[in-house]
């Protein structure tokens, strides 16, 4: 059996009253729309973020990733070498890089999941 109260307020306007009544129930119905609709706006913000994760968990993101550290962190000539899935969001790419002349090898860890890449020196 459902509870419903009803508040009177009685207010004098231009010397006649008038009675207003509100529903208790009624005000907790509009507060669970609220924060239904809420809670779906911060599942589209789950969404997309999901969207991103998938649109860079792959092998060309982890490859381009890679050789952009690579090149900001002084590198030329930059060449990737391998490109390894281990595990379901880290990849290793294998670089060949070249420094003042030399040439050398580099590995480079991205986590898709994260959006974070980092060289192994």
């Amino acid at each position: 059996m459902a509870l419903c109260l009803r508040l009177a307020v009685t207010i004098k306007e231009g010397g006649e009253y008038h009675e207003i009544q509100t529903s208790v129930e009624h005000k907790k119905k509009q507060a669970i729309w609220v924060a239904l609709i809420g809670l779906g706006f911060t599942g589209c913000a789950t969404v997309s973020s999901d969207l991103n994760y998938a649109d860079r968990n792959n092998i060309d993101s982890a490859r381009a990733r890679c050789v952009e550290l690579a090149r900001s962190s002084g590198y030329q000539e930059v060449a990737v070498d391998s490109v390894e899935r281990d595990g379901q969001a880290e990849w290793k790419v294998g670089l060949v890089v070249k420094k003042d002349g030399k040439d050398r090898k580099e590995r480079c860890e991205y986590n898709a999941s994260t959006n974070r890449v980092h060289m192994d020196s």
